[in-house]
């Protein structure tokens, strides 16, 4: 790209935290202390980017892991260790090129991870796929203000897209503070209605052995077949490639390695744990919410009919907090963070996000056929992940930096090889 900057996002937040000190901090192992409230938002804005509003209303833990009955909860268990894992991976590369622009933070990381022709191909076409999100993201904001409020639709998709629009503006620290304070709100409201759920009717759970047929004639994520724990690697899968440039660069603003490690390391763990509590409260309901399309909304009734107006602020919210970083995601592949260009291109992605949500035109179809790819094409790219951290521990245990290419053959592997003979 002819504009280069740096990482203003790192710099500019790095600063802005200047010598905070607090009672609970943990000292890292460079001597530095990691910020407690750093890694709380850090977490809070791992979830919010992931949550969505298919996780918020339920259908996403539905289809992913409910529909597999009583071994949705080992489908959940390998989701939880590789979001944790995956993420601890990805903001700690973060961390290490935190002197890189946001352009180049994407970029370096899709090729570092994913090779050169794999990784040039996933750093162009996950920005694209997102904006594609982003449109079904306002979509949904629409009709979910249509139903609940009698907004009509594209006056509530000008509104999402109006205010994911005026959070870019700010840039990308400004949207790790907001969302990092929206994810934690829609874990303590999922775990609400989750609880509540499970105490009213918790012998649901112990009857799920018998009800094989229903399980049977559910949607899942395998198409059908009972592969839940495919469906817990497909889940991870969905979300991880179009998570590598947020969750890097999220890293890049850490002052020292623990915030970004213990960050995404807790916000896997409050991300897949509520979804846990969910599934348990789906599943001894699951007669009840079996054929809905909104079973959350289900579960908040138990609590008071009065509460879905509270489920809509929250759906929207999920929305929000989903679109706001994949629009900046997207807009900063094309033009780095604090450019003349990046405005312009905002504006663009916004507009087309806009007509597209609020037009006939059969998007849906694309996705339908984009959605299904990606998956396979996260899998493909977790593999890469763990084949590229093998070759760190080899480095590292033979003296090299962790990111000396496998193959390369230098004086410093010559003589580390000599000595240990």
């Amino acid at each position: 790209m002819s504009e280069k900057t740096t990482n203003n996002a790192a710099v500019g937040y790095a600063a802005g935290q200047g010598s905070v000190g607090l009672s609970g901090v943990a000292s890292d192992a460079k001597g530095g202390k990691a910020n407690v409230l750093t890694i709380i938002k850090f977490a809070g804005a791992f979830v919010a980017f992931l949550i969505g509003s298919g996780y918020a209303t339920g259908q996403e833990i539905m289809q992913f892991f409910t529909a597999y009955g009583i071994w949705s909860m080992g489908g959940l268990l390998i989701a939880l260790v590789l979001f944790a894992w995956l993420g601890k991976v990805l903001m700690n590369y973060g961390y290490r090129h935190s002197d890189l622009g946001p352009d180049a933070m994407a970029d370096r990381a899709f090729r570092y991870y994913a090779g050169k022709y794999f990784g040039a191909f996933l750093a162009w076409f996950i920005p694209l796929f997102l904006v594609l999100v982003c449109i079904v993201m306002t979509s949904g904001a629409g009709a979910t203000l249509a139903q609940y409020f009698g907004i009509p639709a594209w006056a509530g998709s000008l509104a999402m897209c109006l205010v994911v629009f005026i959070t870019n503006i700010f840039g990308f620290h400004r949207i790790v503070d907001v969302i990092g304070v929206v994810g934690p709100i829609i874990i303590v409201f999922t775990l609400i209605i989750a609880a509540n759920a499970i105490a009213a009717n918790p012998e649901g759970l112990a009857n799920i052995g018998g009800k094989g047929d229903l399980f049977a004639g559910m949607a899942n994520a395998t198409n059908g077949a009972p592969l839940w724990a495919l469906g817990g690697l497909l889940y991870v899968a969905y979300n991880v490639a179009g998570s590598v440039p947020f969750f890097a660069q999220t890293g890049g603003t850490a002052r020292v390695p623990r915030e970004a490690k213990i960050g995404a390391v807790l916000g896997g763990i409050a991300f897949i744990g509520a979804a846990m509590l969910m599934n348990v409260a789906l599943l001894c309901h699951i007669d009840n919410v079996a054929a809905l399309e909104v079973p959350t909304l289900y579960l908040s009734d138990l609590i008071s009919p009065a509460l879905s107006v509270v489920f809509a602020v929250i759906v929207l919210c999920g929305i929000y907090s989903t679109a706001a970083p994949m629009m900046w995601t997207a807009v900063n592949r094309f033009a780095p963070e604090g450019t003349k260009r990046n405005k312009a291109v905002l504006v663009l992605f916004s507009a087309v996000v806009l007509a597209i949500a609020v037009s006939p035109l059969g998007y849906s179809q694309l996705m339908g056929i984009i959605y299904p790819y990606t998956g396979y094409i996260g899998i493909a790219f977790i593999v890469c992940v763990v084949v590229r951290q093998l070759i760190e521990m080899r480095n590292k245990a033979r003296g090299l930096d962790v990111e000396t290419p496998l193959l390369k053959k230098t004086e410093e592997a010559t003589s580390t090889e000599a000595n240990a003979a």
